[in-house]
Parts: structure tokens; C-alpha cells; sequence
């Protein structure tokens, strides 16, 4: 009797490059008539029932005891000291550098300048792409040559933001080892996604962010990594930073220049072809409440091929979703099947207040076979 294959989940992630907010949708869609299997982690909380189901697939960590208060205070002030933003009260600009790993090298440059936390102008330029993205008050305008940000783009925005979400981050008691000839300190932690366990090693002696790792669904360990830190006021920030997946460094970062500075106030008069949408402090994120499964075609799995289908798209304040993109590209087979099947979906619209409001998302299918 022949041997039967069995077509891994597509794997879905969800990404809102305005909040780095992600969940992940893993579908076990096997060659069977049975119902599949879904294991999902929407907005910040996860349903309960899938907890455990969804920790075995994506931590690797050590379960330790809970953090002491003064151990999770120690984590706490070392990321609110990178988190340039936090309790900031004078404007300032940033420069980066930066080289993205798409199919060769590509390097870019990173300006933001810095007044509020709700007023400030942020350009990034990389080879013909430019995005310059605006947000005054409760609203964040973006203006960019391409209609989707690029995801490496989204991966360095985060990776200069690794200081943020401090507030409601629990950690176990952290492990005590060395590297690189350096004591550290590494705790387990989990933020406000429940679904996604990090590592986050500290220098022992200095107390700064050495590294951030965590898994992601179905299988790339990614790693942030952070070296030669310098004071900027009551701050210290990394001058390197790395982003490496699965060992291959994706992005890599260097600090140019940090400084203090003063702006004109016509910069943050946002362009009339800009893209709007609404922030707020209080945001709930939009949830998935009929997700249809995506099929893994039958072309594309007696072929074996396996790969990534990276769709952008917008959910409206109805719940319905529109401008859906292909931004990056597998087998024709799989990239049809993803967008057939998210034109179907239908969401809970993200909230600020009691406004249902528009958002952005990237989603990511990952065709798998065991």
C-alpha cells in the first residue's frame, strides 16, 4: 500500500505594522474528509481551551518559577530605558542605516523625529521604496510609493522599537548563564500576546537588552539582537542591532546618530494623498469570527512543493475585508487559494472606544507538508 502525505497547516500570521500587534492561525488540513484542525491565537488574548495546544507548538523556554517583584522590576526599567519614548520630554532625532536581506543585500536609511508620543514624522527610504508616515493626534497618515509596506520594513520598525510593551509583561524567574565570556541574566516572558513566549537576556552587570528570542509558527526561530549601547538623557540605546531568523541575519541596523533637536511644525501636516487611520491608546485589535480554511491544492502537494504566500489587506469598520494584495509570491496554486479564500473572511472591526475603526494586516500562509 502506497504511503499517504500529509499537507501541513497552512500556517497563518496576522500583523498590524501600526501596533506590532500578531496572532497566528495554524490549519491542519489533512488528506482526509475530517473537519480540520485549527489552533488559533486572535488579538492579545487566546481563547483558553487552546492555550497549552498553542505554547507546546512555539516555546521551547524553560517553565520556571515566577519572577520575583524586584527580578520583574529589573526587566521592566531595562526595557523602558531603551524604549526611547518612555517618559521622553524633549524632541529628538534619529538616524539608522540599515541593510534588509530580501533576495540580495538591501540598504535603506531611517530618519525619526521625535516630539510626542502622538506627534512625530518617520521617513524610510530603501533602494526606490519611500514611506513617510505622520501621526498627529489620534491619527497616523502614511504616504508611501508602493500601495503595502514591505514586511522587512515592518521587521525594522520593530526591531528599533524592542523597548516597548513593558506594562503588562509577566516573567518567570530568571537563569543565570554566560556568553561570550559575559554574565546574563535570561528570563522566559510573556507580553500582552499570550500566545508568544520570549527569551530576553540582559547583561548582569549593566542591565541592557542583549537579545530577544521567540518561535513562530510553523518553523523560524527568530532572534533580535542588541551591542554597543550609549546614554541618550535618562535612555540607553543599542548603536547594532540584528534581526537573524533561523541563523541567517535578515536585518541589520546601525545607529547613526541620536540627538536632541527642534522641529518645524509644518513637518507634521500630513500630505492630502496620505492614508489615514485612527489610534488610540485603548485599541482593541480586529478578530477573526468566520475565517474559512485555506486549501492546500492537490497540484501543489503531489508536487511537494511547500512555500509562503504574504497577502496584505485592510478590514473595514463593517468587518468585511477589501484592498486584499499579494505582496509576496509561492506557487500560483497557493498564492490563488490564499486570496480566494480571504475574500471570505469576516472580522469583529478593531475599537477605540466604542468606534469600530480601520486597520491594516498582513497575513502570511505557510503551505507545510509532513
Amino acid at each position: 500500500m502506497g504511503s499517504t502525505q500529509t499537507a501541513a497547516p497552512p500556517s497563518i500570521s496576522f500583523h498590524d505594522p501600526a501596533t506590532e500587534w500578531m496572532s497566528a492561525i495554524a490549519i491542519n488540513n489533512q488528506q482526509s474528509e475530517r473537519t480540520p484542525l485549527v489552533r488559533a491565537m486572535m488579538g492579545r488574548s487566546m481563547m483558553k481551551m487552546l492555550v497549552v495546544s498553542v505554547i507546546s507548538l512555539i516555546s521551547s523556554f524553560p517553565l520556571l518559577g515566577g519572577a520575583s517583584p524586584a527580578d520583574r522590576q529589573l526587566l521592566i526599567t531595562a526595557k523602558q530605558r531603551a524604549n526611547l519614548s518612555h517618559d521622553q520630554t524633549g524632541p529628538f532625532q534619529l538616524d539608522v542605516d540599515f541593510v534588509a536581506q530580501i533576495n540580495t543585500p538591501v540598504k535603506g536609511h531611517l530618519t525619526l523625529k521625535w516630539q510626542a508620543k502622538d506627534r512625530w514624522w518617520r521617513e524610510i527610504i530603501a533602494n526606490d521604496f519611500g514611506q513617510i508616515d505622520i501621526r498627529n493626534g489620534d491619527s497616523l497618515y502614511t504616504t508611501r510609493n508602493l500601495n503595502f509596506t514591505p514586511r522587512r520594513i515592518e521587521e525594522l520598525i520593530s526591531l528599533l522599537q524592542f523597548g516597548e510593551g513593558s506594562e503588562k509583561l509577566t516573567a518567570k524567574k530568571p537563569r543565570q548563564s554566560a556568553r561570550d565570556g559575559i554574565e546574563i541574566l535570561c528570563f522566559s516572558v510573556e507580553g500582552e500576546d499570550k500566545g508568544r513566549t520570549d527569551e530576553v537576556c540582559l547583561n548582569s552587570a549593566s542591565h541592557d537588552i542583549l537579545s530577544d528570542e521567540w518561535r513562530t509558527f510553523p518553523d523560524e526561530l527568530r532572534i533580535e539582537q542588541y551591542a554597543d549601547y550609549f546614554d541618550f538623557g535618562e535612555h540607553r540605546y543599542p548603536r547594532s542591532l540584528e534581526l537573524r531568523v533561523n541563523s541567517n541575519s535578515r536585518i541589520t541596523a546601525n545607529v547613526k546618530s541620536l540627538r536632541t533637536a527642534a522641529f518645524d511644525q509644518t513637518l507634521f501636516v500630513a500630505s492630502k494623498r496620505a492614508i489615514v487611520r485612527r489610534q488610540c491608546d485603548d485599541m482593541k485589535f480586529a478578530k477573526a469570527i468566520n475565517a474559512p480554511n485555506p486549501e492546500y491544492p492537490t497540484s501543489a502537494r503531489e508536487k511537494k512543493l511547500r512555500g509562503d504566500t504574504t497577502v496584505a489587506m485592510t478590514v473595514l469598520t463593517d468587518g468585511s475585508v477589501t484592498d486584499i494584495r499579494l505582496i509576496g509570491s509561492t506557487a500560483q496554486s497557493m498564492d490563488d487559494a490564499t486570496l480566494q479564500t480571504l475574500k471570505k473572511w469576516k472580522f469583529k472591526p478593531a475599537m477605540c472606544g466604542a468606534d469600530p475603526i480601520v486597520s491594516d494586516f498582513d497575513v502570511v500562509v505557510s503551505f507545510r507538508l509532513h
